[in-house]
C-alpha cells in the first residue's frame, strides 16, 4: 500500500515538473535594441501568441503587432503579408523586418 502511494506521488510529480519547462518561443520573449540605430522593440506572450512592441520612443506606447510561433520563427501579419521575425541561437540576435529591411536586434539585459 505505502508502495503504491509513493509511486503515485511520483508519477504526480514528474507530470507538474514536465510541465515547468521553457515553451515554444520563449528565446524570442525580452527586450531589444537594434544593431543599426535607435529602433528597439519588446516582445512579450500574449495568451497562445506573441506582441511585439516597439519601444524606440520609450515604453511600450508605440506600435504592436500580433505575432504566431510556427517552424521556429515568429510570424507577423503585415499589411504585404506575412514577415517572420528569426532568432539566432549563436550570437542571441533577432532579425526584424523593419522599414529599411531585415535588421539584425541585440538583447537588452
Amino acid at each position: 500500500m505505502i508502495r503504491a502511494y509513493a509511486l503515485m506521488l511520483a508519477a504526480i510529480l514528474l507530470a507538474a515538473l514536465a510541465g515547468c519547462g521553457n515553451k515554444e518561443g520563449d528565446e524570442f520573449i525580452g527586450k531589444w535594441q537594434s544593431t543599426k540605430g535607435r529602433e528597439s522593440v519588446e516582445i512579450s506572450r500574449n495568451d497562445d501568441g506573441f506582441i511585439i512592441a516597439n519601444t524606440t520612443s520609450g515604453g511600450m506606447k508605440g506600435a504592436m503587432a500580433s505575432a504566431s510561433y510556427r517552424n521556429g520563427v515568429l510570424e507577423v501579419n503585415a499589411t504585404g503579408g506575412l514577415e517572420s521575425v528569426i532568432y539566432d541561437r549563436q550570437h542571441d540576435m533577432l532579425v526584424l523586418p523593419t522599414m529599411t529591411g531585415m535588421t539584425p536586434f541585440t538583447r537588452v539585459q
